[in-house]
């Protein structure tokens, strides 16, 4: 199933270093966990996105382990050129050069949404009526944003971190921006700290095994020195 536009959207996805990703879940996720799971779920995002052809992919920062998960899924991977100016400041920059290269639109999406499946992606499309609208996703337990679609013409500079949902419904009807907000199930839950990890052992299905193979996919590629 797809869905038809009359135009190109560039998703982003914007990465942190492993070294400093997921803080919040050092507490009592072993590092091999932390590091399988951030790369597990970026993986999800990224075949989602990819299952819509008029929807490219492009990930911004992270490390060599996040590139070589975008040079297998064969998208897009770019370092952070300003990783001292902040999330906001790193994906605005992204998406004005996306516009620059005659993208229509493009569609914010975090790297930690371990439900996200191609229907997800089909939802925010089919809610943008052929990429007029804004796209609003909130994430239920903290209210931030989980992803944001923006026509090139309604553009805004986004506001993520606290609340950020609120703030970006609330740019939209300040600046009579016409938007549609979704609820999807793979676009609700992020998974940010101890609590939510724990969640998705025991209420996911594969996913302690996803967990295990990732393991083994970066020991994998640190014994054959493929990442530094």
């Amino acid at each position: 199933m797809s869905y038809s536009l009359s135009g190109t959207i560039q998703t982003i996805i914007p990465m942190k270093p492993l070294a400093t990703a997921k803080s919040r879940l050092k507490a009592n996720v072993d590092s091999s966990s932390r590091t399988a799971a951030i790369l597990m779920m970026l993986d999800n995002v990224i075949r989602a996105v990819k299952q819509n052809a008029q929807t490219n992919c492009r990930i911004i920062g992270g490390d060599n382990f996040i590139r070589q998960v975008a040079t297998e899924n064969n998208v897009e991977w770019l370092p952070d050129p300003s990783p001292n100016e902040g999330l906001n400041n790193c994906l605005w920059n992204a998406m004005s050069q996306a516009y620059d290269s005659g993208s229509q639109a493009t569609l914010f999406l975090p790297g930690d949404l371990p439900l996200i499946n191609s229907s997800d992606i089909l939802k925010l499309l089919a809610a943008s009526q052929n990429l007029t609208h804004t796209v609003l996703a909130k994430a239920t337990k903290d209210g931030g944003t989980n992803a944001m679609l923006q026509p090139a013409k309604q553009a805004f500079k986004p506001m993520l971190g606290k609340q950020s949902f609120a703030k970006h419904k609330n740019q939209v009807i300040c600046q009579s921006i016409p938007f549609k907000i979704i609820n999807s199930p793979g676009l609700e839950f992020d998974l940010d700290n101890d609590a939510d990890y724990e969640w998705a052992v025991e209420n996911v299905k594969g996913f302690q095994a996803e967990i295990d193979w990732w393991i083994k996919w970066v020991l994998k590629g640190e014994n054959s020195n493929k990442i530094v």
